[in-house]
């Protein structure tokens, strides 16, 4: 028989890895970076983990639970900023920066932010996450009752801008690139109806994602200063 023709031994074949939380949970976020969290399903994570999708309930109740532990895994991955770590040890700036890399994080998962607005936070890369705002905010000399309040806030915000980011730029209508935004706002704002929003179509259109999304976390950072004088 020529060798081409020989069978393969299955003792020549590489063993498949072996099934495990992490396994599952890298597989699941590497799909999730390449396709989006809607187009990830149980059966597309137990192929690339080499199994079948009845395997990871083993580990995993369902997908929301996966999908759970995967948006915590993003939260864990989350690089910190300390007051130590800013000019003038300034809890503001502080928390600003962590801010943007949260939704930095979230946003390199495109729809990984959809699970952080229906889910209660409550494993160890969120809490992680949540220790460290609140530690800033005591910094701050924020009362506990409103940094309680306002970690719930920063996580709806990041998240939300995640999203938005991510819809924006699969859409095609990046913020970046106003004109378009500019043009149709312009054509339906009729200026005797809304002359006020006819006027300010640059001023509502013109601003970029950063600007808006400093803006916002200025706005933020404001208000809480605000209760530490009230």
């Amino acid at each position: 028989m020529p060798p081409s023709a020989e069978p393969v031994s299955r003792r020549d074949r590489p063993a498949k890895p072996p099934l495990s939380r992490r396994s599952i949970l890298d597989a699941a976020l590497a799909l999730i970076r390449e396709r989006g969290v809607e187009a990830v399903t149980l059966r597309d994570v137990a192929a690339a983990v080499q199994t079948g999708p009845a395997s990871l309930y083993a580990y995993f109740a369902h997908r929301d639970e996966l999908l759970e532990h995967a948006l915590d895994e993003v939260y864990g991955s989350v690089r910190l900023v300390g007051v130590g770590d800013v000019a003038d040890g300034d809890w503001r700036a502080a928390l600003a920066a962590t801010i943007v890399r949260t939704i930095d994080a979230l946003e390199s998962y495109p729809g990984i932010g959809v699970v952080a607005l229906g889910t209660t936070p409550t494993h160890p890369g969120a809490l992680r996450l949540a220790e460290h705002e609140l530690a800033l905010l005591e910094a701050g000399g924020v009362p506990d009752a409103d940094a309680a309040l306002a970690i719930d806030l920063i996580a709806q915000f990041a998240a939300v801008t995640a999203v938005e980011r991510t819809v924006r730029r699969r859409s095609g209508s990046g913020a970046d690139a106003p004109g378009a935004d500019a043009a149709a706002l312009g054509e339906h704002a009729d200026a005797d109806r809304f002359p006020r929003v006819r006027r300010l179509v640059p001023a509502l259109t013109g601003p970029d994602e950063r600007r808006r999304r400093d803006f916002s976390i200025g706005v933020i950072i404001a208000g809480l200063e605000a209760t530490t004088r009230a």
